[in-house]
């Protein structure tokens, strides 16, 4: 049994102790084979720099060509066109850059990659869902155009002038000289008021005349005005609507039309409104403010309160026919 033992035990090697020599040795075939390798793949590596610079000059003549093409032909927007191009620009290098690797590579295979991208895209499309949202809402506003640079438009409670749409957010400059960055999934999914979407624009307030005044008079008053003031369009033409019996005034409502930017109505609004107050009042024409009329009583035991008039009763009535009533009462006395 013993014998066999020794019989089935692999025979030992007795190997030489490492030397300084040695591993020189085994650096130098090893920098060797490296280079041996990489000189027969040398013209694998040229080819697959020139195809990677090929397509990569490719992908900019295309960005240049279509962003060339939207400026001709107005067919899309300048800012979705370069977005557009940048794209198209983006995968015509990444195709280059597979090429090469499979030049360069001949065990590379692009299609584990692209197998490796669809497991992990559930996990991204999670992790970036707001930045994807905004990303997917800035291509519909690009491509369906709402609204566009240098537009004045009202979303919720913000208000100004489109000063940038990029893919993330949409920029406002308000009235007010501030800075408002808005999320482009909120604007897409928004009621969005673009004012300076047409030409025109229409303004309207309300003047309120007393009841004693005449109406016509005030209506050709007003018209006057609006006729004078060079910022009211001719067409179409302002008119002035009776639009409310007030409890003190008799209001009308006036239309006109202005040129659609925010500066520009709000300059026409200030000349019309003063002209009207001055026209009116040269005319003797008289705008009453709401007024109240309280009445005072005195009760017998305590300080005055309000009260309404007292009303006339029947007891209290005086008699129509005084001479009757004089002739009864003497009747009365002769009996």
């Amino acid at each position: 049994m013993t014998y066999l033992l020794i019989f089935l035990q692999p025979p030992r090697v007795n190997e030489p102790p490492f030397t300084l020599n040695g591993g020189l040795i085994l650096f130098w075939r090893t920098v060797r084979d490296f280079l041996k390798g990489t000189a027969e793949r040398l013209p694998y590596l040229l080819v697959g720099i020139f195809v990677f610079v090929l397509f990569w000059l490719l992908g900019k003549l295309l960005r240049k060509v279509i962003n060339k093409v939207a400026v001709k032909t107005h067919a899309i927007d300048d800012m979705l066109a370069n977005l557009v191009s940048r794209i198209v620009s983006t995968l015509v290098t990444i195709l280059g850059f597979l090429v090469a690797c499979v030049i360069f590579f001949p065990s590379f295979k692009p299609g584990d990659i692209i197998a490796g991208l669809g497991i992990t895209s559930v996990a991204i499309g999670f992790a970036f869902k707001d930045i994807l949202q905004n990303f997917f809402a800035g291509l519909l506003i690009l491509w369906r155009r709402p609204f566009k640079v240098g537009d004045q438009i009202k979303i919720n409670s913000f208000e100004g002038t489109v000063e940038d749409i990029n893919m993330r957010s949409t920029r406002l400059k308000t009235y007010d000289g501030e800075r408002v960055i808005l999320p482009n999934g909120d604007v897409y999914t928004s009621s969005i008021l673009v004012r300076t979407a047409y030409d025109k624009r229409r303004v309207k307030f309300v003047v309120g005349i007393g009841y004693p005044d005449s109406i016509d008079q005030a209506r050709r008053v007003i018209h006057g005005v609006l006729s004078r003031i060079d910022g009211v369009l001719k067409e179409p033409s302002p008119w002035v609507y009776v639009s409310e019996l007030a409890g003190s005034s008799v209001n009308l409502t006036v239309y006109f039309w202005v040129e659609s930017h925010q500066a520009n109505v709000l300059k026409v609004s200030d000349q019309v409104v003063t002209g009207i107050k001055l026209a009116l009042d040269e005319a003797s024409i008289d705008m009453p403010y709401p007024h109240s009329v309280i009445l005072l009583e005195k009760q017998p035991d305590g300080p005055a309160i309000l009260s309404r008039p007292p009303v006339a009763t029947p007891d209290k009535t005086p008699d129509r026919h005084p001479q009757s009533a004089k002739r009864h009462s003497c009747s009365s006395a002769r009996n």
